[in-house]
């Protein structure tokens, strides 16, 4: 008798009631309310190393496969490198899945080349990357990252919010996105924390792309 093949069903790193949680606080409507005065304040942030003019930092990550990826390579074509803390976070309407998902019609209707870089290993990349349908490279140093948006104790973000329990001292990027020109210097900077999205208009004037005219 055959064995019935299961069916494929995404992988996230909270359980789905613990994903809703995160997500109400990373939902684009969430970006408009007044800060929650009884949060406790996210410490060890570091700020972004890049800002509009500067050359791109040059690096090499490892993605699926642990296959490497330069941004050397990509010289001559505009890039749009979005920092995520961690895969397989959020749900579809907040969190880096939503950040991914924002910028695939760039990467598959443009044809701009878009790199999801978080700190999660070379092991998650494959699955990750094809869920999130953005190549994503692993950043396990940190050092990329903190090159270009800066560094947040993201287990702390997490107990903060009685997601997690004693994760403080877990350090990851905060979430950002740099654009870069075809000489690799950076043209658009955004850098800002987990509970808050990019916003996907200004990155496409900044390409030249979409609605770049706003009066």
């Amino acid at each position: 008798m055959r064995a019935r093949a299961r069916a494929k069903t995404p992988f996230f790193a909270f359980p789905r009631a613990t994903s809703r949680k995160v997500s109400r606080f990373l939902t684009p409507s969430s970006l408009s309310k007044p800060p929650n005065p009884q949060r406790k304040p996210t410490t060890n942030v570091a700020q972004a190393a890049v800002k509009v003019g500067d050359a791109a930092p040059d690096f090499t990550l490892m993605g699926a496969g642990f296959e490497t990826t330069s941004l050397s390579s990509l010289k001559g074509q505009k890039v749009v490198l979005a920092f995520f803390p961690a895969a397989f976070s959020g749900d579809a309407d907040g969190g880096c899945q939503c950040q991914l998902a924002s910028l695939q019609s760039i990467d598959k209707e443009d044809g701009i080349s878009v790199l999801g870089i978080t700190r999660d290993t070379p092991f998650v990349m494959g699955p990750w990357s094809e869920f999130a349908g953005i190549k994503c490279l692993s950043d396990v140093s940190n050092k990329t990252q903190d090159a270009y948006v800066g560094a947040i104790d993201f287990g702390k973000f997490l107990d903060d919010l009685d997601v997690s329990t004693n994760m403080a001292g877990y350090m990851s990027c905060k979430r950002g996105c740099v654009v870069l020109d075809e000489d690799q210097k950076v043209i658009y900077t955004w850098a800002g924390m987990p509970d808050q999205l990019p916003d996907v208009t200004e990155i496409q004037a900044a390409l030249g792309i979409g609605k770049v005219n706003f009066e």
